[in-house]
């Protein structure tokens, strides 16, 4: 599997696919500090700081589609099986160098973040905090690779591939935002005074406070805020800064880990019957 591994990150290194999602994301991590920075107002490093978690899901499954579609398109992959390498071994190598590009990806926006946040910025206010989500967003770019890679492994027609990779990021960032609006719904909303003329100012007396039916709460809203903290989607949201629900960094560091297990294992086994012709 090592021969693999290091032909893998050969191919990596030449693609061009991933200097372009690598750039993309390095620019968005400077674009993002840059407007931060820019701000009248008062603001600290550690705000929106990884901000790859919005785009990494997106940028993973162009490439891994197109990546992994290549080698399907050349016969590679069928060349790896008669050259006696294990499927178990292609498909491994393959999730990991797929890893490897996404934290790539993630530590260009990183390093473009520092670089500029700092002396617009100055340093973090909670580092303990933003290393802990730091954490979560690589083992969240581990998961859309393990992902993305379940579905090109599967599929051997480049396009097809890449439209399905690409169709599942949205689909996966849009179920997060469904999530993440139902639990920003607000318990209350208020009706004002109808007999109030124009200009007059409103005391709240005989104004109205009614109960929203959309909240939730009780055992409803603690389901809905574990599954967007499991659903890629909704870590990318929290994790980029986008919204603030319910950070549990270990509810989400262990649904990563279930991704990459339940993906790996189930894909694994289906490669074990793909016909390669």
């Amino acid at each position: 599997m090592s021969k693999l591994l290091r032909a893998n990150i050969v191919r990596l290194w030449k693609n061009k696919i991933f200097w372009v999602g690598f750039t993309f994301l390095t620019v968005m991590g400077a674009v993002q500090r840059i407007s931060i920075g820019m701000d009248i107002e008062r603001h600290f490093l550690d705000e929106a700081f990884w901000i790859s978690a919005l785009f990494i899901g997106f940028v993973l499954s162009a490439f891994i589609s197109l990546f992994i579609g290549t080698e399907y398109e050349d016969g590679t992959v069928r060349n790896k099986v008669i050259s006696g390498h294990t499927r178990s071994e292609i498909y491994f190598a393959n999730v990991a160098v797929c890893i490897i590009a996404g934290w790539f990806m993630c530590l260009g926006c990183l390093i473009a973040s520092l670089l500029i946040g700092i002396p617009l910025s100055g340093f973090f206010r909670t580092f303990p905090i933003t290393l802990l989500e730091g954490i979560c967003v690589f083992a969240l770019s581990a998961a859309y690779a393990a992902i993305y890679c379940f579905v090109s492994m599967l599929g051997s027609n480049r396009a097809a591939t890449a439209v399905v990779c690409i169709l599942l990021s949205i689909f996966l960032l849009f179920s997060g935002t469904v999530v993440s609006n139902r639990l920003e719904q607000d318990e209350y909303y208020y009706i004002p005074d109808a007999s109030l003329g124009i200009g007059e100012i409103d005391d709240g007396k005989d104004s109205e406070w009614i109960r929203n039916p959309d909240y939730l709460d009780g055992t409803e809203r603690t389901v809905y805020e574990i599954i967007f903290n499991v659903i890629p989607g909704g870590q990318s949201l929290e994790l980029s800064g986008q919204t603030n629900e319910n950070n549990n960094y270990i509810i989400m560091l262990l649904a990563s880990m279930g991704w990459i297990v339940i993906t790996s294992g189930c894909g694994m086994l289906i490669f074990h019957k793909k016909d390669l012709r």
